[in-house]
């Protein structure tokens, strides 16, 4: 067994909370990159808080029922938020009928799913969860067009790296 030093301890400690600000500091020019602007203020939108929130609160269920994980869903309406700031024609439209709405929230979860969890959910139960109201090719041809108006940008930001250097760095 070797025996540590106090200067040792010091510059490892040093390294360490050097690293996490590396981190902290690239989280943030992330951040940047995955910004989103409220589109229940866009003068075009139908869809209200309440309509979201009752869509967040449907996508939670269907994640609790299917025991996938809690953060999938936030995972999920993070690229609905995002998607709907977008200037995409389906974006647009989807700000104006609630049906759209609902195809773009089953979408994100279905693009959510096959990143996030070890088996994705097939595009037709992703119908079946509409009760038949879109389609399976509704879904996948959604899928692709999210995609490509995210810049396919959806490995962003998570909650845990960040509550990792929070901790490590309160801990110092």
């Amino acid at each position: 067994m070797m025996n540590a030093h106090p200067q040792d301890t010091v510059t490892v400690g040093s390294m360490i909370q050097e690293d996490l600000y590396s981190v902290l500091a690239a989280m943030l020019r992330q951040e940047e990159e995955y910004e989103c602007h409220d589109y229940l203020e866009f003068d075009d939108t139908k869809i209200d808080e309440t309509c979201r929130t009752k869509m967040t609160e449907w996508v939670f269920q269907v994640v609790d029922c299917t025991r996938l994980q809690r953060e999938t869903a936030s995972v999920s309406m993070s690229y609905l938020d995002r998607f709907m700031c977008t200037s995409s024609p389906t974006a647009k439209k989807a700000r104006l009928d609630r049906k759209e709405y609902q195809l773009v929230v089953l979408t994100t979860l279905y693009i959510a799913t096959k990143i996030f969890e070890p088996f994705a959910m097939d595009a037709s139960l992703v119908s079946k969860l509409s009760r038949g109201v879109h389609s399976e090719e509704e879904i996948i041809a959604l899928e692709y067009e999210i995609l490509v108006a995210l810049q396919w940008k959806v490995n962003g930001k998570l909650a845990s790296p960040l509550h990792y250097c929070i901790c490590t760095l309160c801990l110092m």
